[in-house]
């Protein structure tokens, strides 16, 4: 009788569905899921501490940094988040002083966001906060392994997109 290994193998091999438990410690959405999990508490973390911002303020000045000026509704696709949490997260950076929501000069329908200078300068820490704990994270890696699960990612992403399984 084949050991579970062999059965595994063979499973990736064929393409067969097993009918046994689902091995969690090899299924890789769920490995992915706690592993962004673990590091989305991280990073949580180091933005508490470093500004007093909770993670989707956190992630709100960072898509905006990338991406200035850019609107509400942008941010909700750049992120995942959805719209009330990205609501909330930016009522909240504009009461603490950090952003601001103005016209956009191009199309006055359209509102934007943007860094007060106090915004911009939080959106400094927690960048190099961010870029320093991404270091130690990946520290781990050979750069050909860093470079590796870069592309993996991508693909993994490309492939998501409008795909159907079946």
């Amino acid at each position: 009788m084949p050991d579970k290994q062999e059965a595994a193998n063979k499973q990736r091999q064929t393409g067969k569905q097993d009918n046994g438990p689902l091995r969690l410690d090899r299924f890789i959405p769920y490995r992915l899921s706690v592993l962004t999990s673990r590091v989305t508490g991280r990073l949580a973390r180091e933005y508490e501490s470093v500004a007093g911002l909770q993670l989707p303020e956190a992630r709100v000045l960072t898509v905006l940094g990338f991406f200035k000026p850019i609107s509400s509704n942008a941010i909700v696709q750049h992120t995942s988040m959805d719209k009330a949490t990205v609501s909330r997260a930016v009522a909240r950076l504009i009461r603490l002083g950090l952003i601001t929501r103005k016209p956009d000069p191009t199309d006055r329908r359209l509102l934007v966001l943007g860094f007060t200078p106090r915004g911009q300068r939080t959106y400094d820490r927690l960048t190099s906060r961010a870029r320093a704990w991404e270091a130690w994270f990946l520290a781990e890696l050979k750069p050909s392994e860093r470079a590796g699960l870069e592309r993996i990612l991508a693909r993994l992403a490309r492939r998501l997109d409008g795909a159907t399984l079946g």
